[in-house]
C-alpha cells in the first residue's frame, strides 16, 4: 500500500517530500490511514479538523480523538467548531452543503497562516466512482464524468488510486483505531443510497467497476485537456456554390 501511495504520489506529481502537508481527518478509516501513510513515508504534516456538532457527543468524540491521533504522531493539530445547523438555516441550503462551504475556506485559512503548502483529503477511488454517479443523475458535462481530481490547486487527494477494501485491509493489518460515523448507514444521504443500493449491483455486473471507472475519468480528464489547450479559433473547410475552397474561422471553444 505505500509503495502504490509513493507511486500515485510521484506520477500525478502531486507534491514532494519537501512540502508541507495539512491532512484533513475526521477519525474515520480513510483519513486514520491517510494520516499512517504520511507518517510511514516520512511526509511533514498537521492535522485539521472539523468539528460540525451535528452528532452531540459523537461529534467530541471524533474531536478527542483525531487530538489524541495528533499527540500518537508527534504534529500539531488544528480544530474548529462550526454550528453547522445554523449556518445551514440562515443561508437556505442542506447541511452537507453548508458542512462542505465551512470545511475548505477554513482549511485554505489554516494552511496560509501556517504555511503548509498542500491541503490533502482522504477521498479514493469508491468516492470517485459515487461522485460520477451521482453528476450523472444529476445531467453533467466533461468536467462531471472526471468527477474527483487527483490535484486542484493546492488541494490533493493521494488516495484516489485505492478501492475501499484496500484501505479497510490496511487499516486492519495495521491495527489502527478509528472513528464511525453513524450517519454513513443513513439513506437520507443520495451518496448513502448509491453506496447501499446502486454500487452492489454494479459491483455484480463488474467486481471491478470502480477501477474501471476511475481509468474512464482519467480519459475524459486528458480529453478535456486537449479540448482546453485547443481553444483557439478553430477552422473549418467550407466548400463554395461554385466549388472552390473556403476557409472560416469558427468561434473558440468556451
Amino acid at each position: 500500500m505505500l509503495q502504490a501511495f509513493l507511486r500515485f504520489i510521484t506520477e500525478n506529481q502531486l507534491f514532494t517530500p519537501a512540502d508541507r502537508l495539512l491532512l484533513t481527518v475526521s477519525g474515520g478509516i480513510d483519513s486514520v490511514v491517510l494520516t499512517q501513510l504520511c507518517h510511514e513515508a516520512g511526509f511533514s504534516f498537521g492535522i485539521a479538523h472539523c468539528n460540525f456538532q451535528l452528532r452531540g457527543e459523537d461529534s467530541d468524540g471524533d474531536q478527542l480523538f483525531v487530538q489524541q491521533l495528533a499527540q500518537k504522531y508527534g504534529v500539531d493539530c488544528h480544530i474548529e467548531r462550526f454550528e453547522t445547523k445554523i449556518f445551514a438555516k440562515k443561508k437556505g441550503i442542506s447541511t452537507q452543503m453548508a458542512a462542505r462551504e465551512l470545511r475548505y475556506p477554513w482549511f485554505e485559512e489554516i494552511r496560509q497562516q501556517f504555511r503548509y503548502d498542500y491541503i490533502l483529503t482522504a477521498h479514493h477511488q469508491d468516492d470517485l466512482l459515487e461522485t460520477v454517479l451521482l453528476n450523472l443523475t444529476r445531467g453533467t458535462g466533461l468536467a462531471g464524468l472526471h468527477g474527483i481530481l487527483p490535484k486542484k490547486d493546492r488541494l490533493v487527494r493521494p488516495l484516489l488510486f485505492a478501492p475501499r477494501n484496500n484501505i479497510q485491509a490496511f487499516l486492519t493489518q495495521n491495527q489502527l483505531p478509528w472513528r464511525e460515523d453513524s450517519s454513513n448507514a443513513s439513506v437520507d444521504y443520495a451518496r448513502n443510497r448509491l453506496r447501499h443500493h446502486v454500487v452492489p449491483i454494479l459491483r455484480e455486473l463488474n467486481p471491478n467497476v470502480a477501477a474501471s471507472l476511475a481509468t474512464l475519468a482519467e480519459r475524459v480528464k486528458a480529453t478535456e485537456n486537449l479540448l482546453a489547450a485547443n481553444r483557439k479559433t478553430i477552422e473549418a473547410e467550407i466548400i463554395s456554390p461554385e466549388g472552390s475552397t473556403i476557409w472560416i474561422a469558427i468561434a473558440p471553444l468556451e
